[in-house]
Formats: structure tokens, C-alpha cells, sequence
């Protein structure tokens, strides 16, 4: 087989879950739509049958891989394939370490709002991050984009006098 030799990058979400697709099974979960267990689709084992390469897989909540992967990626002359990998916030039934904000340290900004999670929001001219909805350790990426650093695990911040 020849190599597939035109530039460009593409990235693929690699959904072993099924909210993106409605919770219906899909070659990716390893269940038929008729509900018969198979063999799940290796995006790995396909991306590399084709020819290409340059293939990266990274935590979709690591900010620093996500963006490391895609600038080298377009850096590369050939095609170039991310799949990225993650939990999904609907299934995770532990959450640990749920962030909070510490308002001592927060001048909002507003770039965490722009993750868009459901679990930040601004009420009253504060932001503020409702736990009961937060993943905590699972996501985090709120926490990485602050950039006071004014977000971290809710038992890590000073509580108000």
C-alpha cells in the first residue's frame, strides 16, 4: 500500500463512550446496533493500515500534550493524525477532588468560562465552580488554563473569613 503523502492534520475524538452519538453503539464501543458484542474498532491499528505515520494519542484533558500534539503535527510535511482520548464527564461516577476558586487570587478574567463546563459559572460578579457537577480529577482543565492559578482542588483553598 503507498503512504497517503499530502500535508494536513486531523483530529479524531475517539469515543469508546456513546453521548457524542446520541447513546447509540457505533463501531468504537465494541456492541453492534443490533446489541451483539464484536470487536471494537482500533483506531490505531486503521490509522497506520492507511499509510499514515505521524500519529499521536493524547489525554483530551491535557491541555499541554493537546497542544504540543497538534503544533507538531502541523509542523509536519505529511498527514498527521491526533486521536484524542477521555473520559466522558457523563459516566464518571467518582469525582474526586472537585475545584473550587480561590477569589482571593481570581481577577476574572473569564477564561475559565471559556472552557465551557456547566459546572463554572458567574453569578454576582463572582465566578464560581458548583461541585456537585464538577469531575475534579478526571478533567482539570479549568485549572490549567487559569492563568492567576487561582483554581485547584476545593480542600486546597483557604476558606473565606
Amino acid at each position: 500500500m503507498q503512504a497517503i503523502n499530502a500535508g494536513g492534520c486531523f483530529s479524531c475524538l475517539s469515543v469508546a463512550y456513546r453521548p457524542l452519538t446520541s447513546h447509540q453503539e457505533h463501531p468504537g464501543t465494541g456492541i453492534s446496533v443490533q446489541g451483539i458484542q464484536t470487536e471494537a474498532v482500533n483506531l490505531e491499528r486503521l490509522v497506520k493500515g492507511i499509510g499514515i505515520t505521524d500519529l499521536k494519542v493524547v489525554d483530551a484533558f491535557d491541555v499541554k500534550a493537546l497542544r504540543a500534539g497538534v503544533k507538531s503535527s502541523l509542523g509536519n510535511a505529511g498527514l498527521s493524525v491526533i486521536i484524542v482520548r477521555g473520559a466522558c464527564a457523563i459516566q464518571v461516577t467518582k469525582k474526586p477532588a472537585s475545584r473550587g476558586i480561590d477569589m482571593a487570587r481570581c481577577d476574572l478574567c473569564g477564561v475559565c468560562l471559556l472552557v465551557g463546563c456547566p459546572a463554572i459559572q458567574r453569578e454576582d460578579g463572582r465566578i464560581h465552580i458548583d461541585f456537585t457537577l464538577c469531575v475534579g480529577d478526571t478533567c482539570a482543565i479549568c485549572q490549567q488554563l487559569c492563568p492567576r492559578q487561582a483554581i485547584s482542588p476545593q480542600f486546597k483553598i483557604p476558606s473565606e473569613s
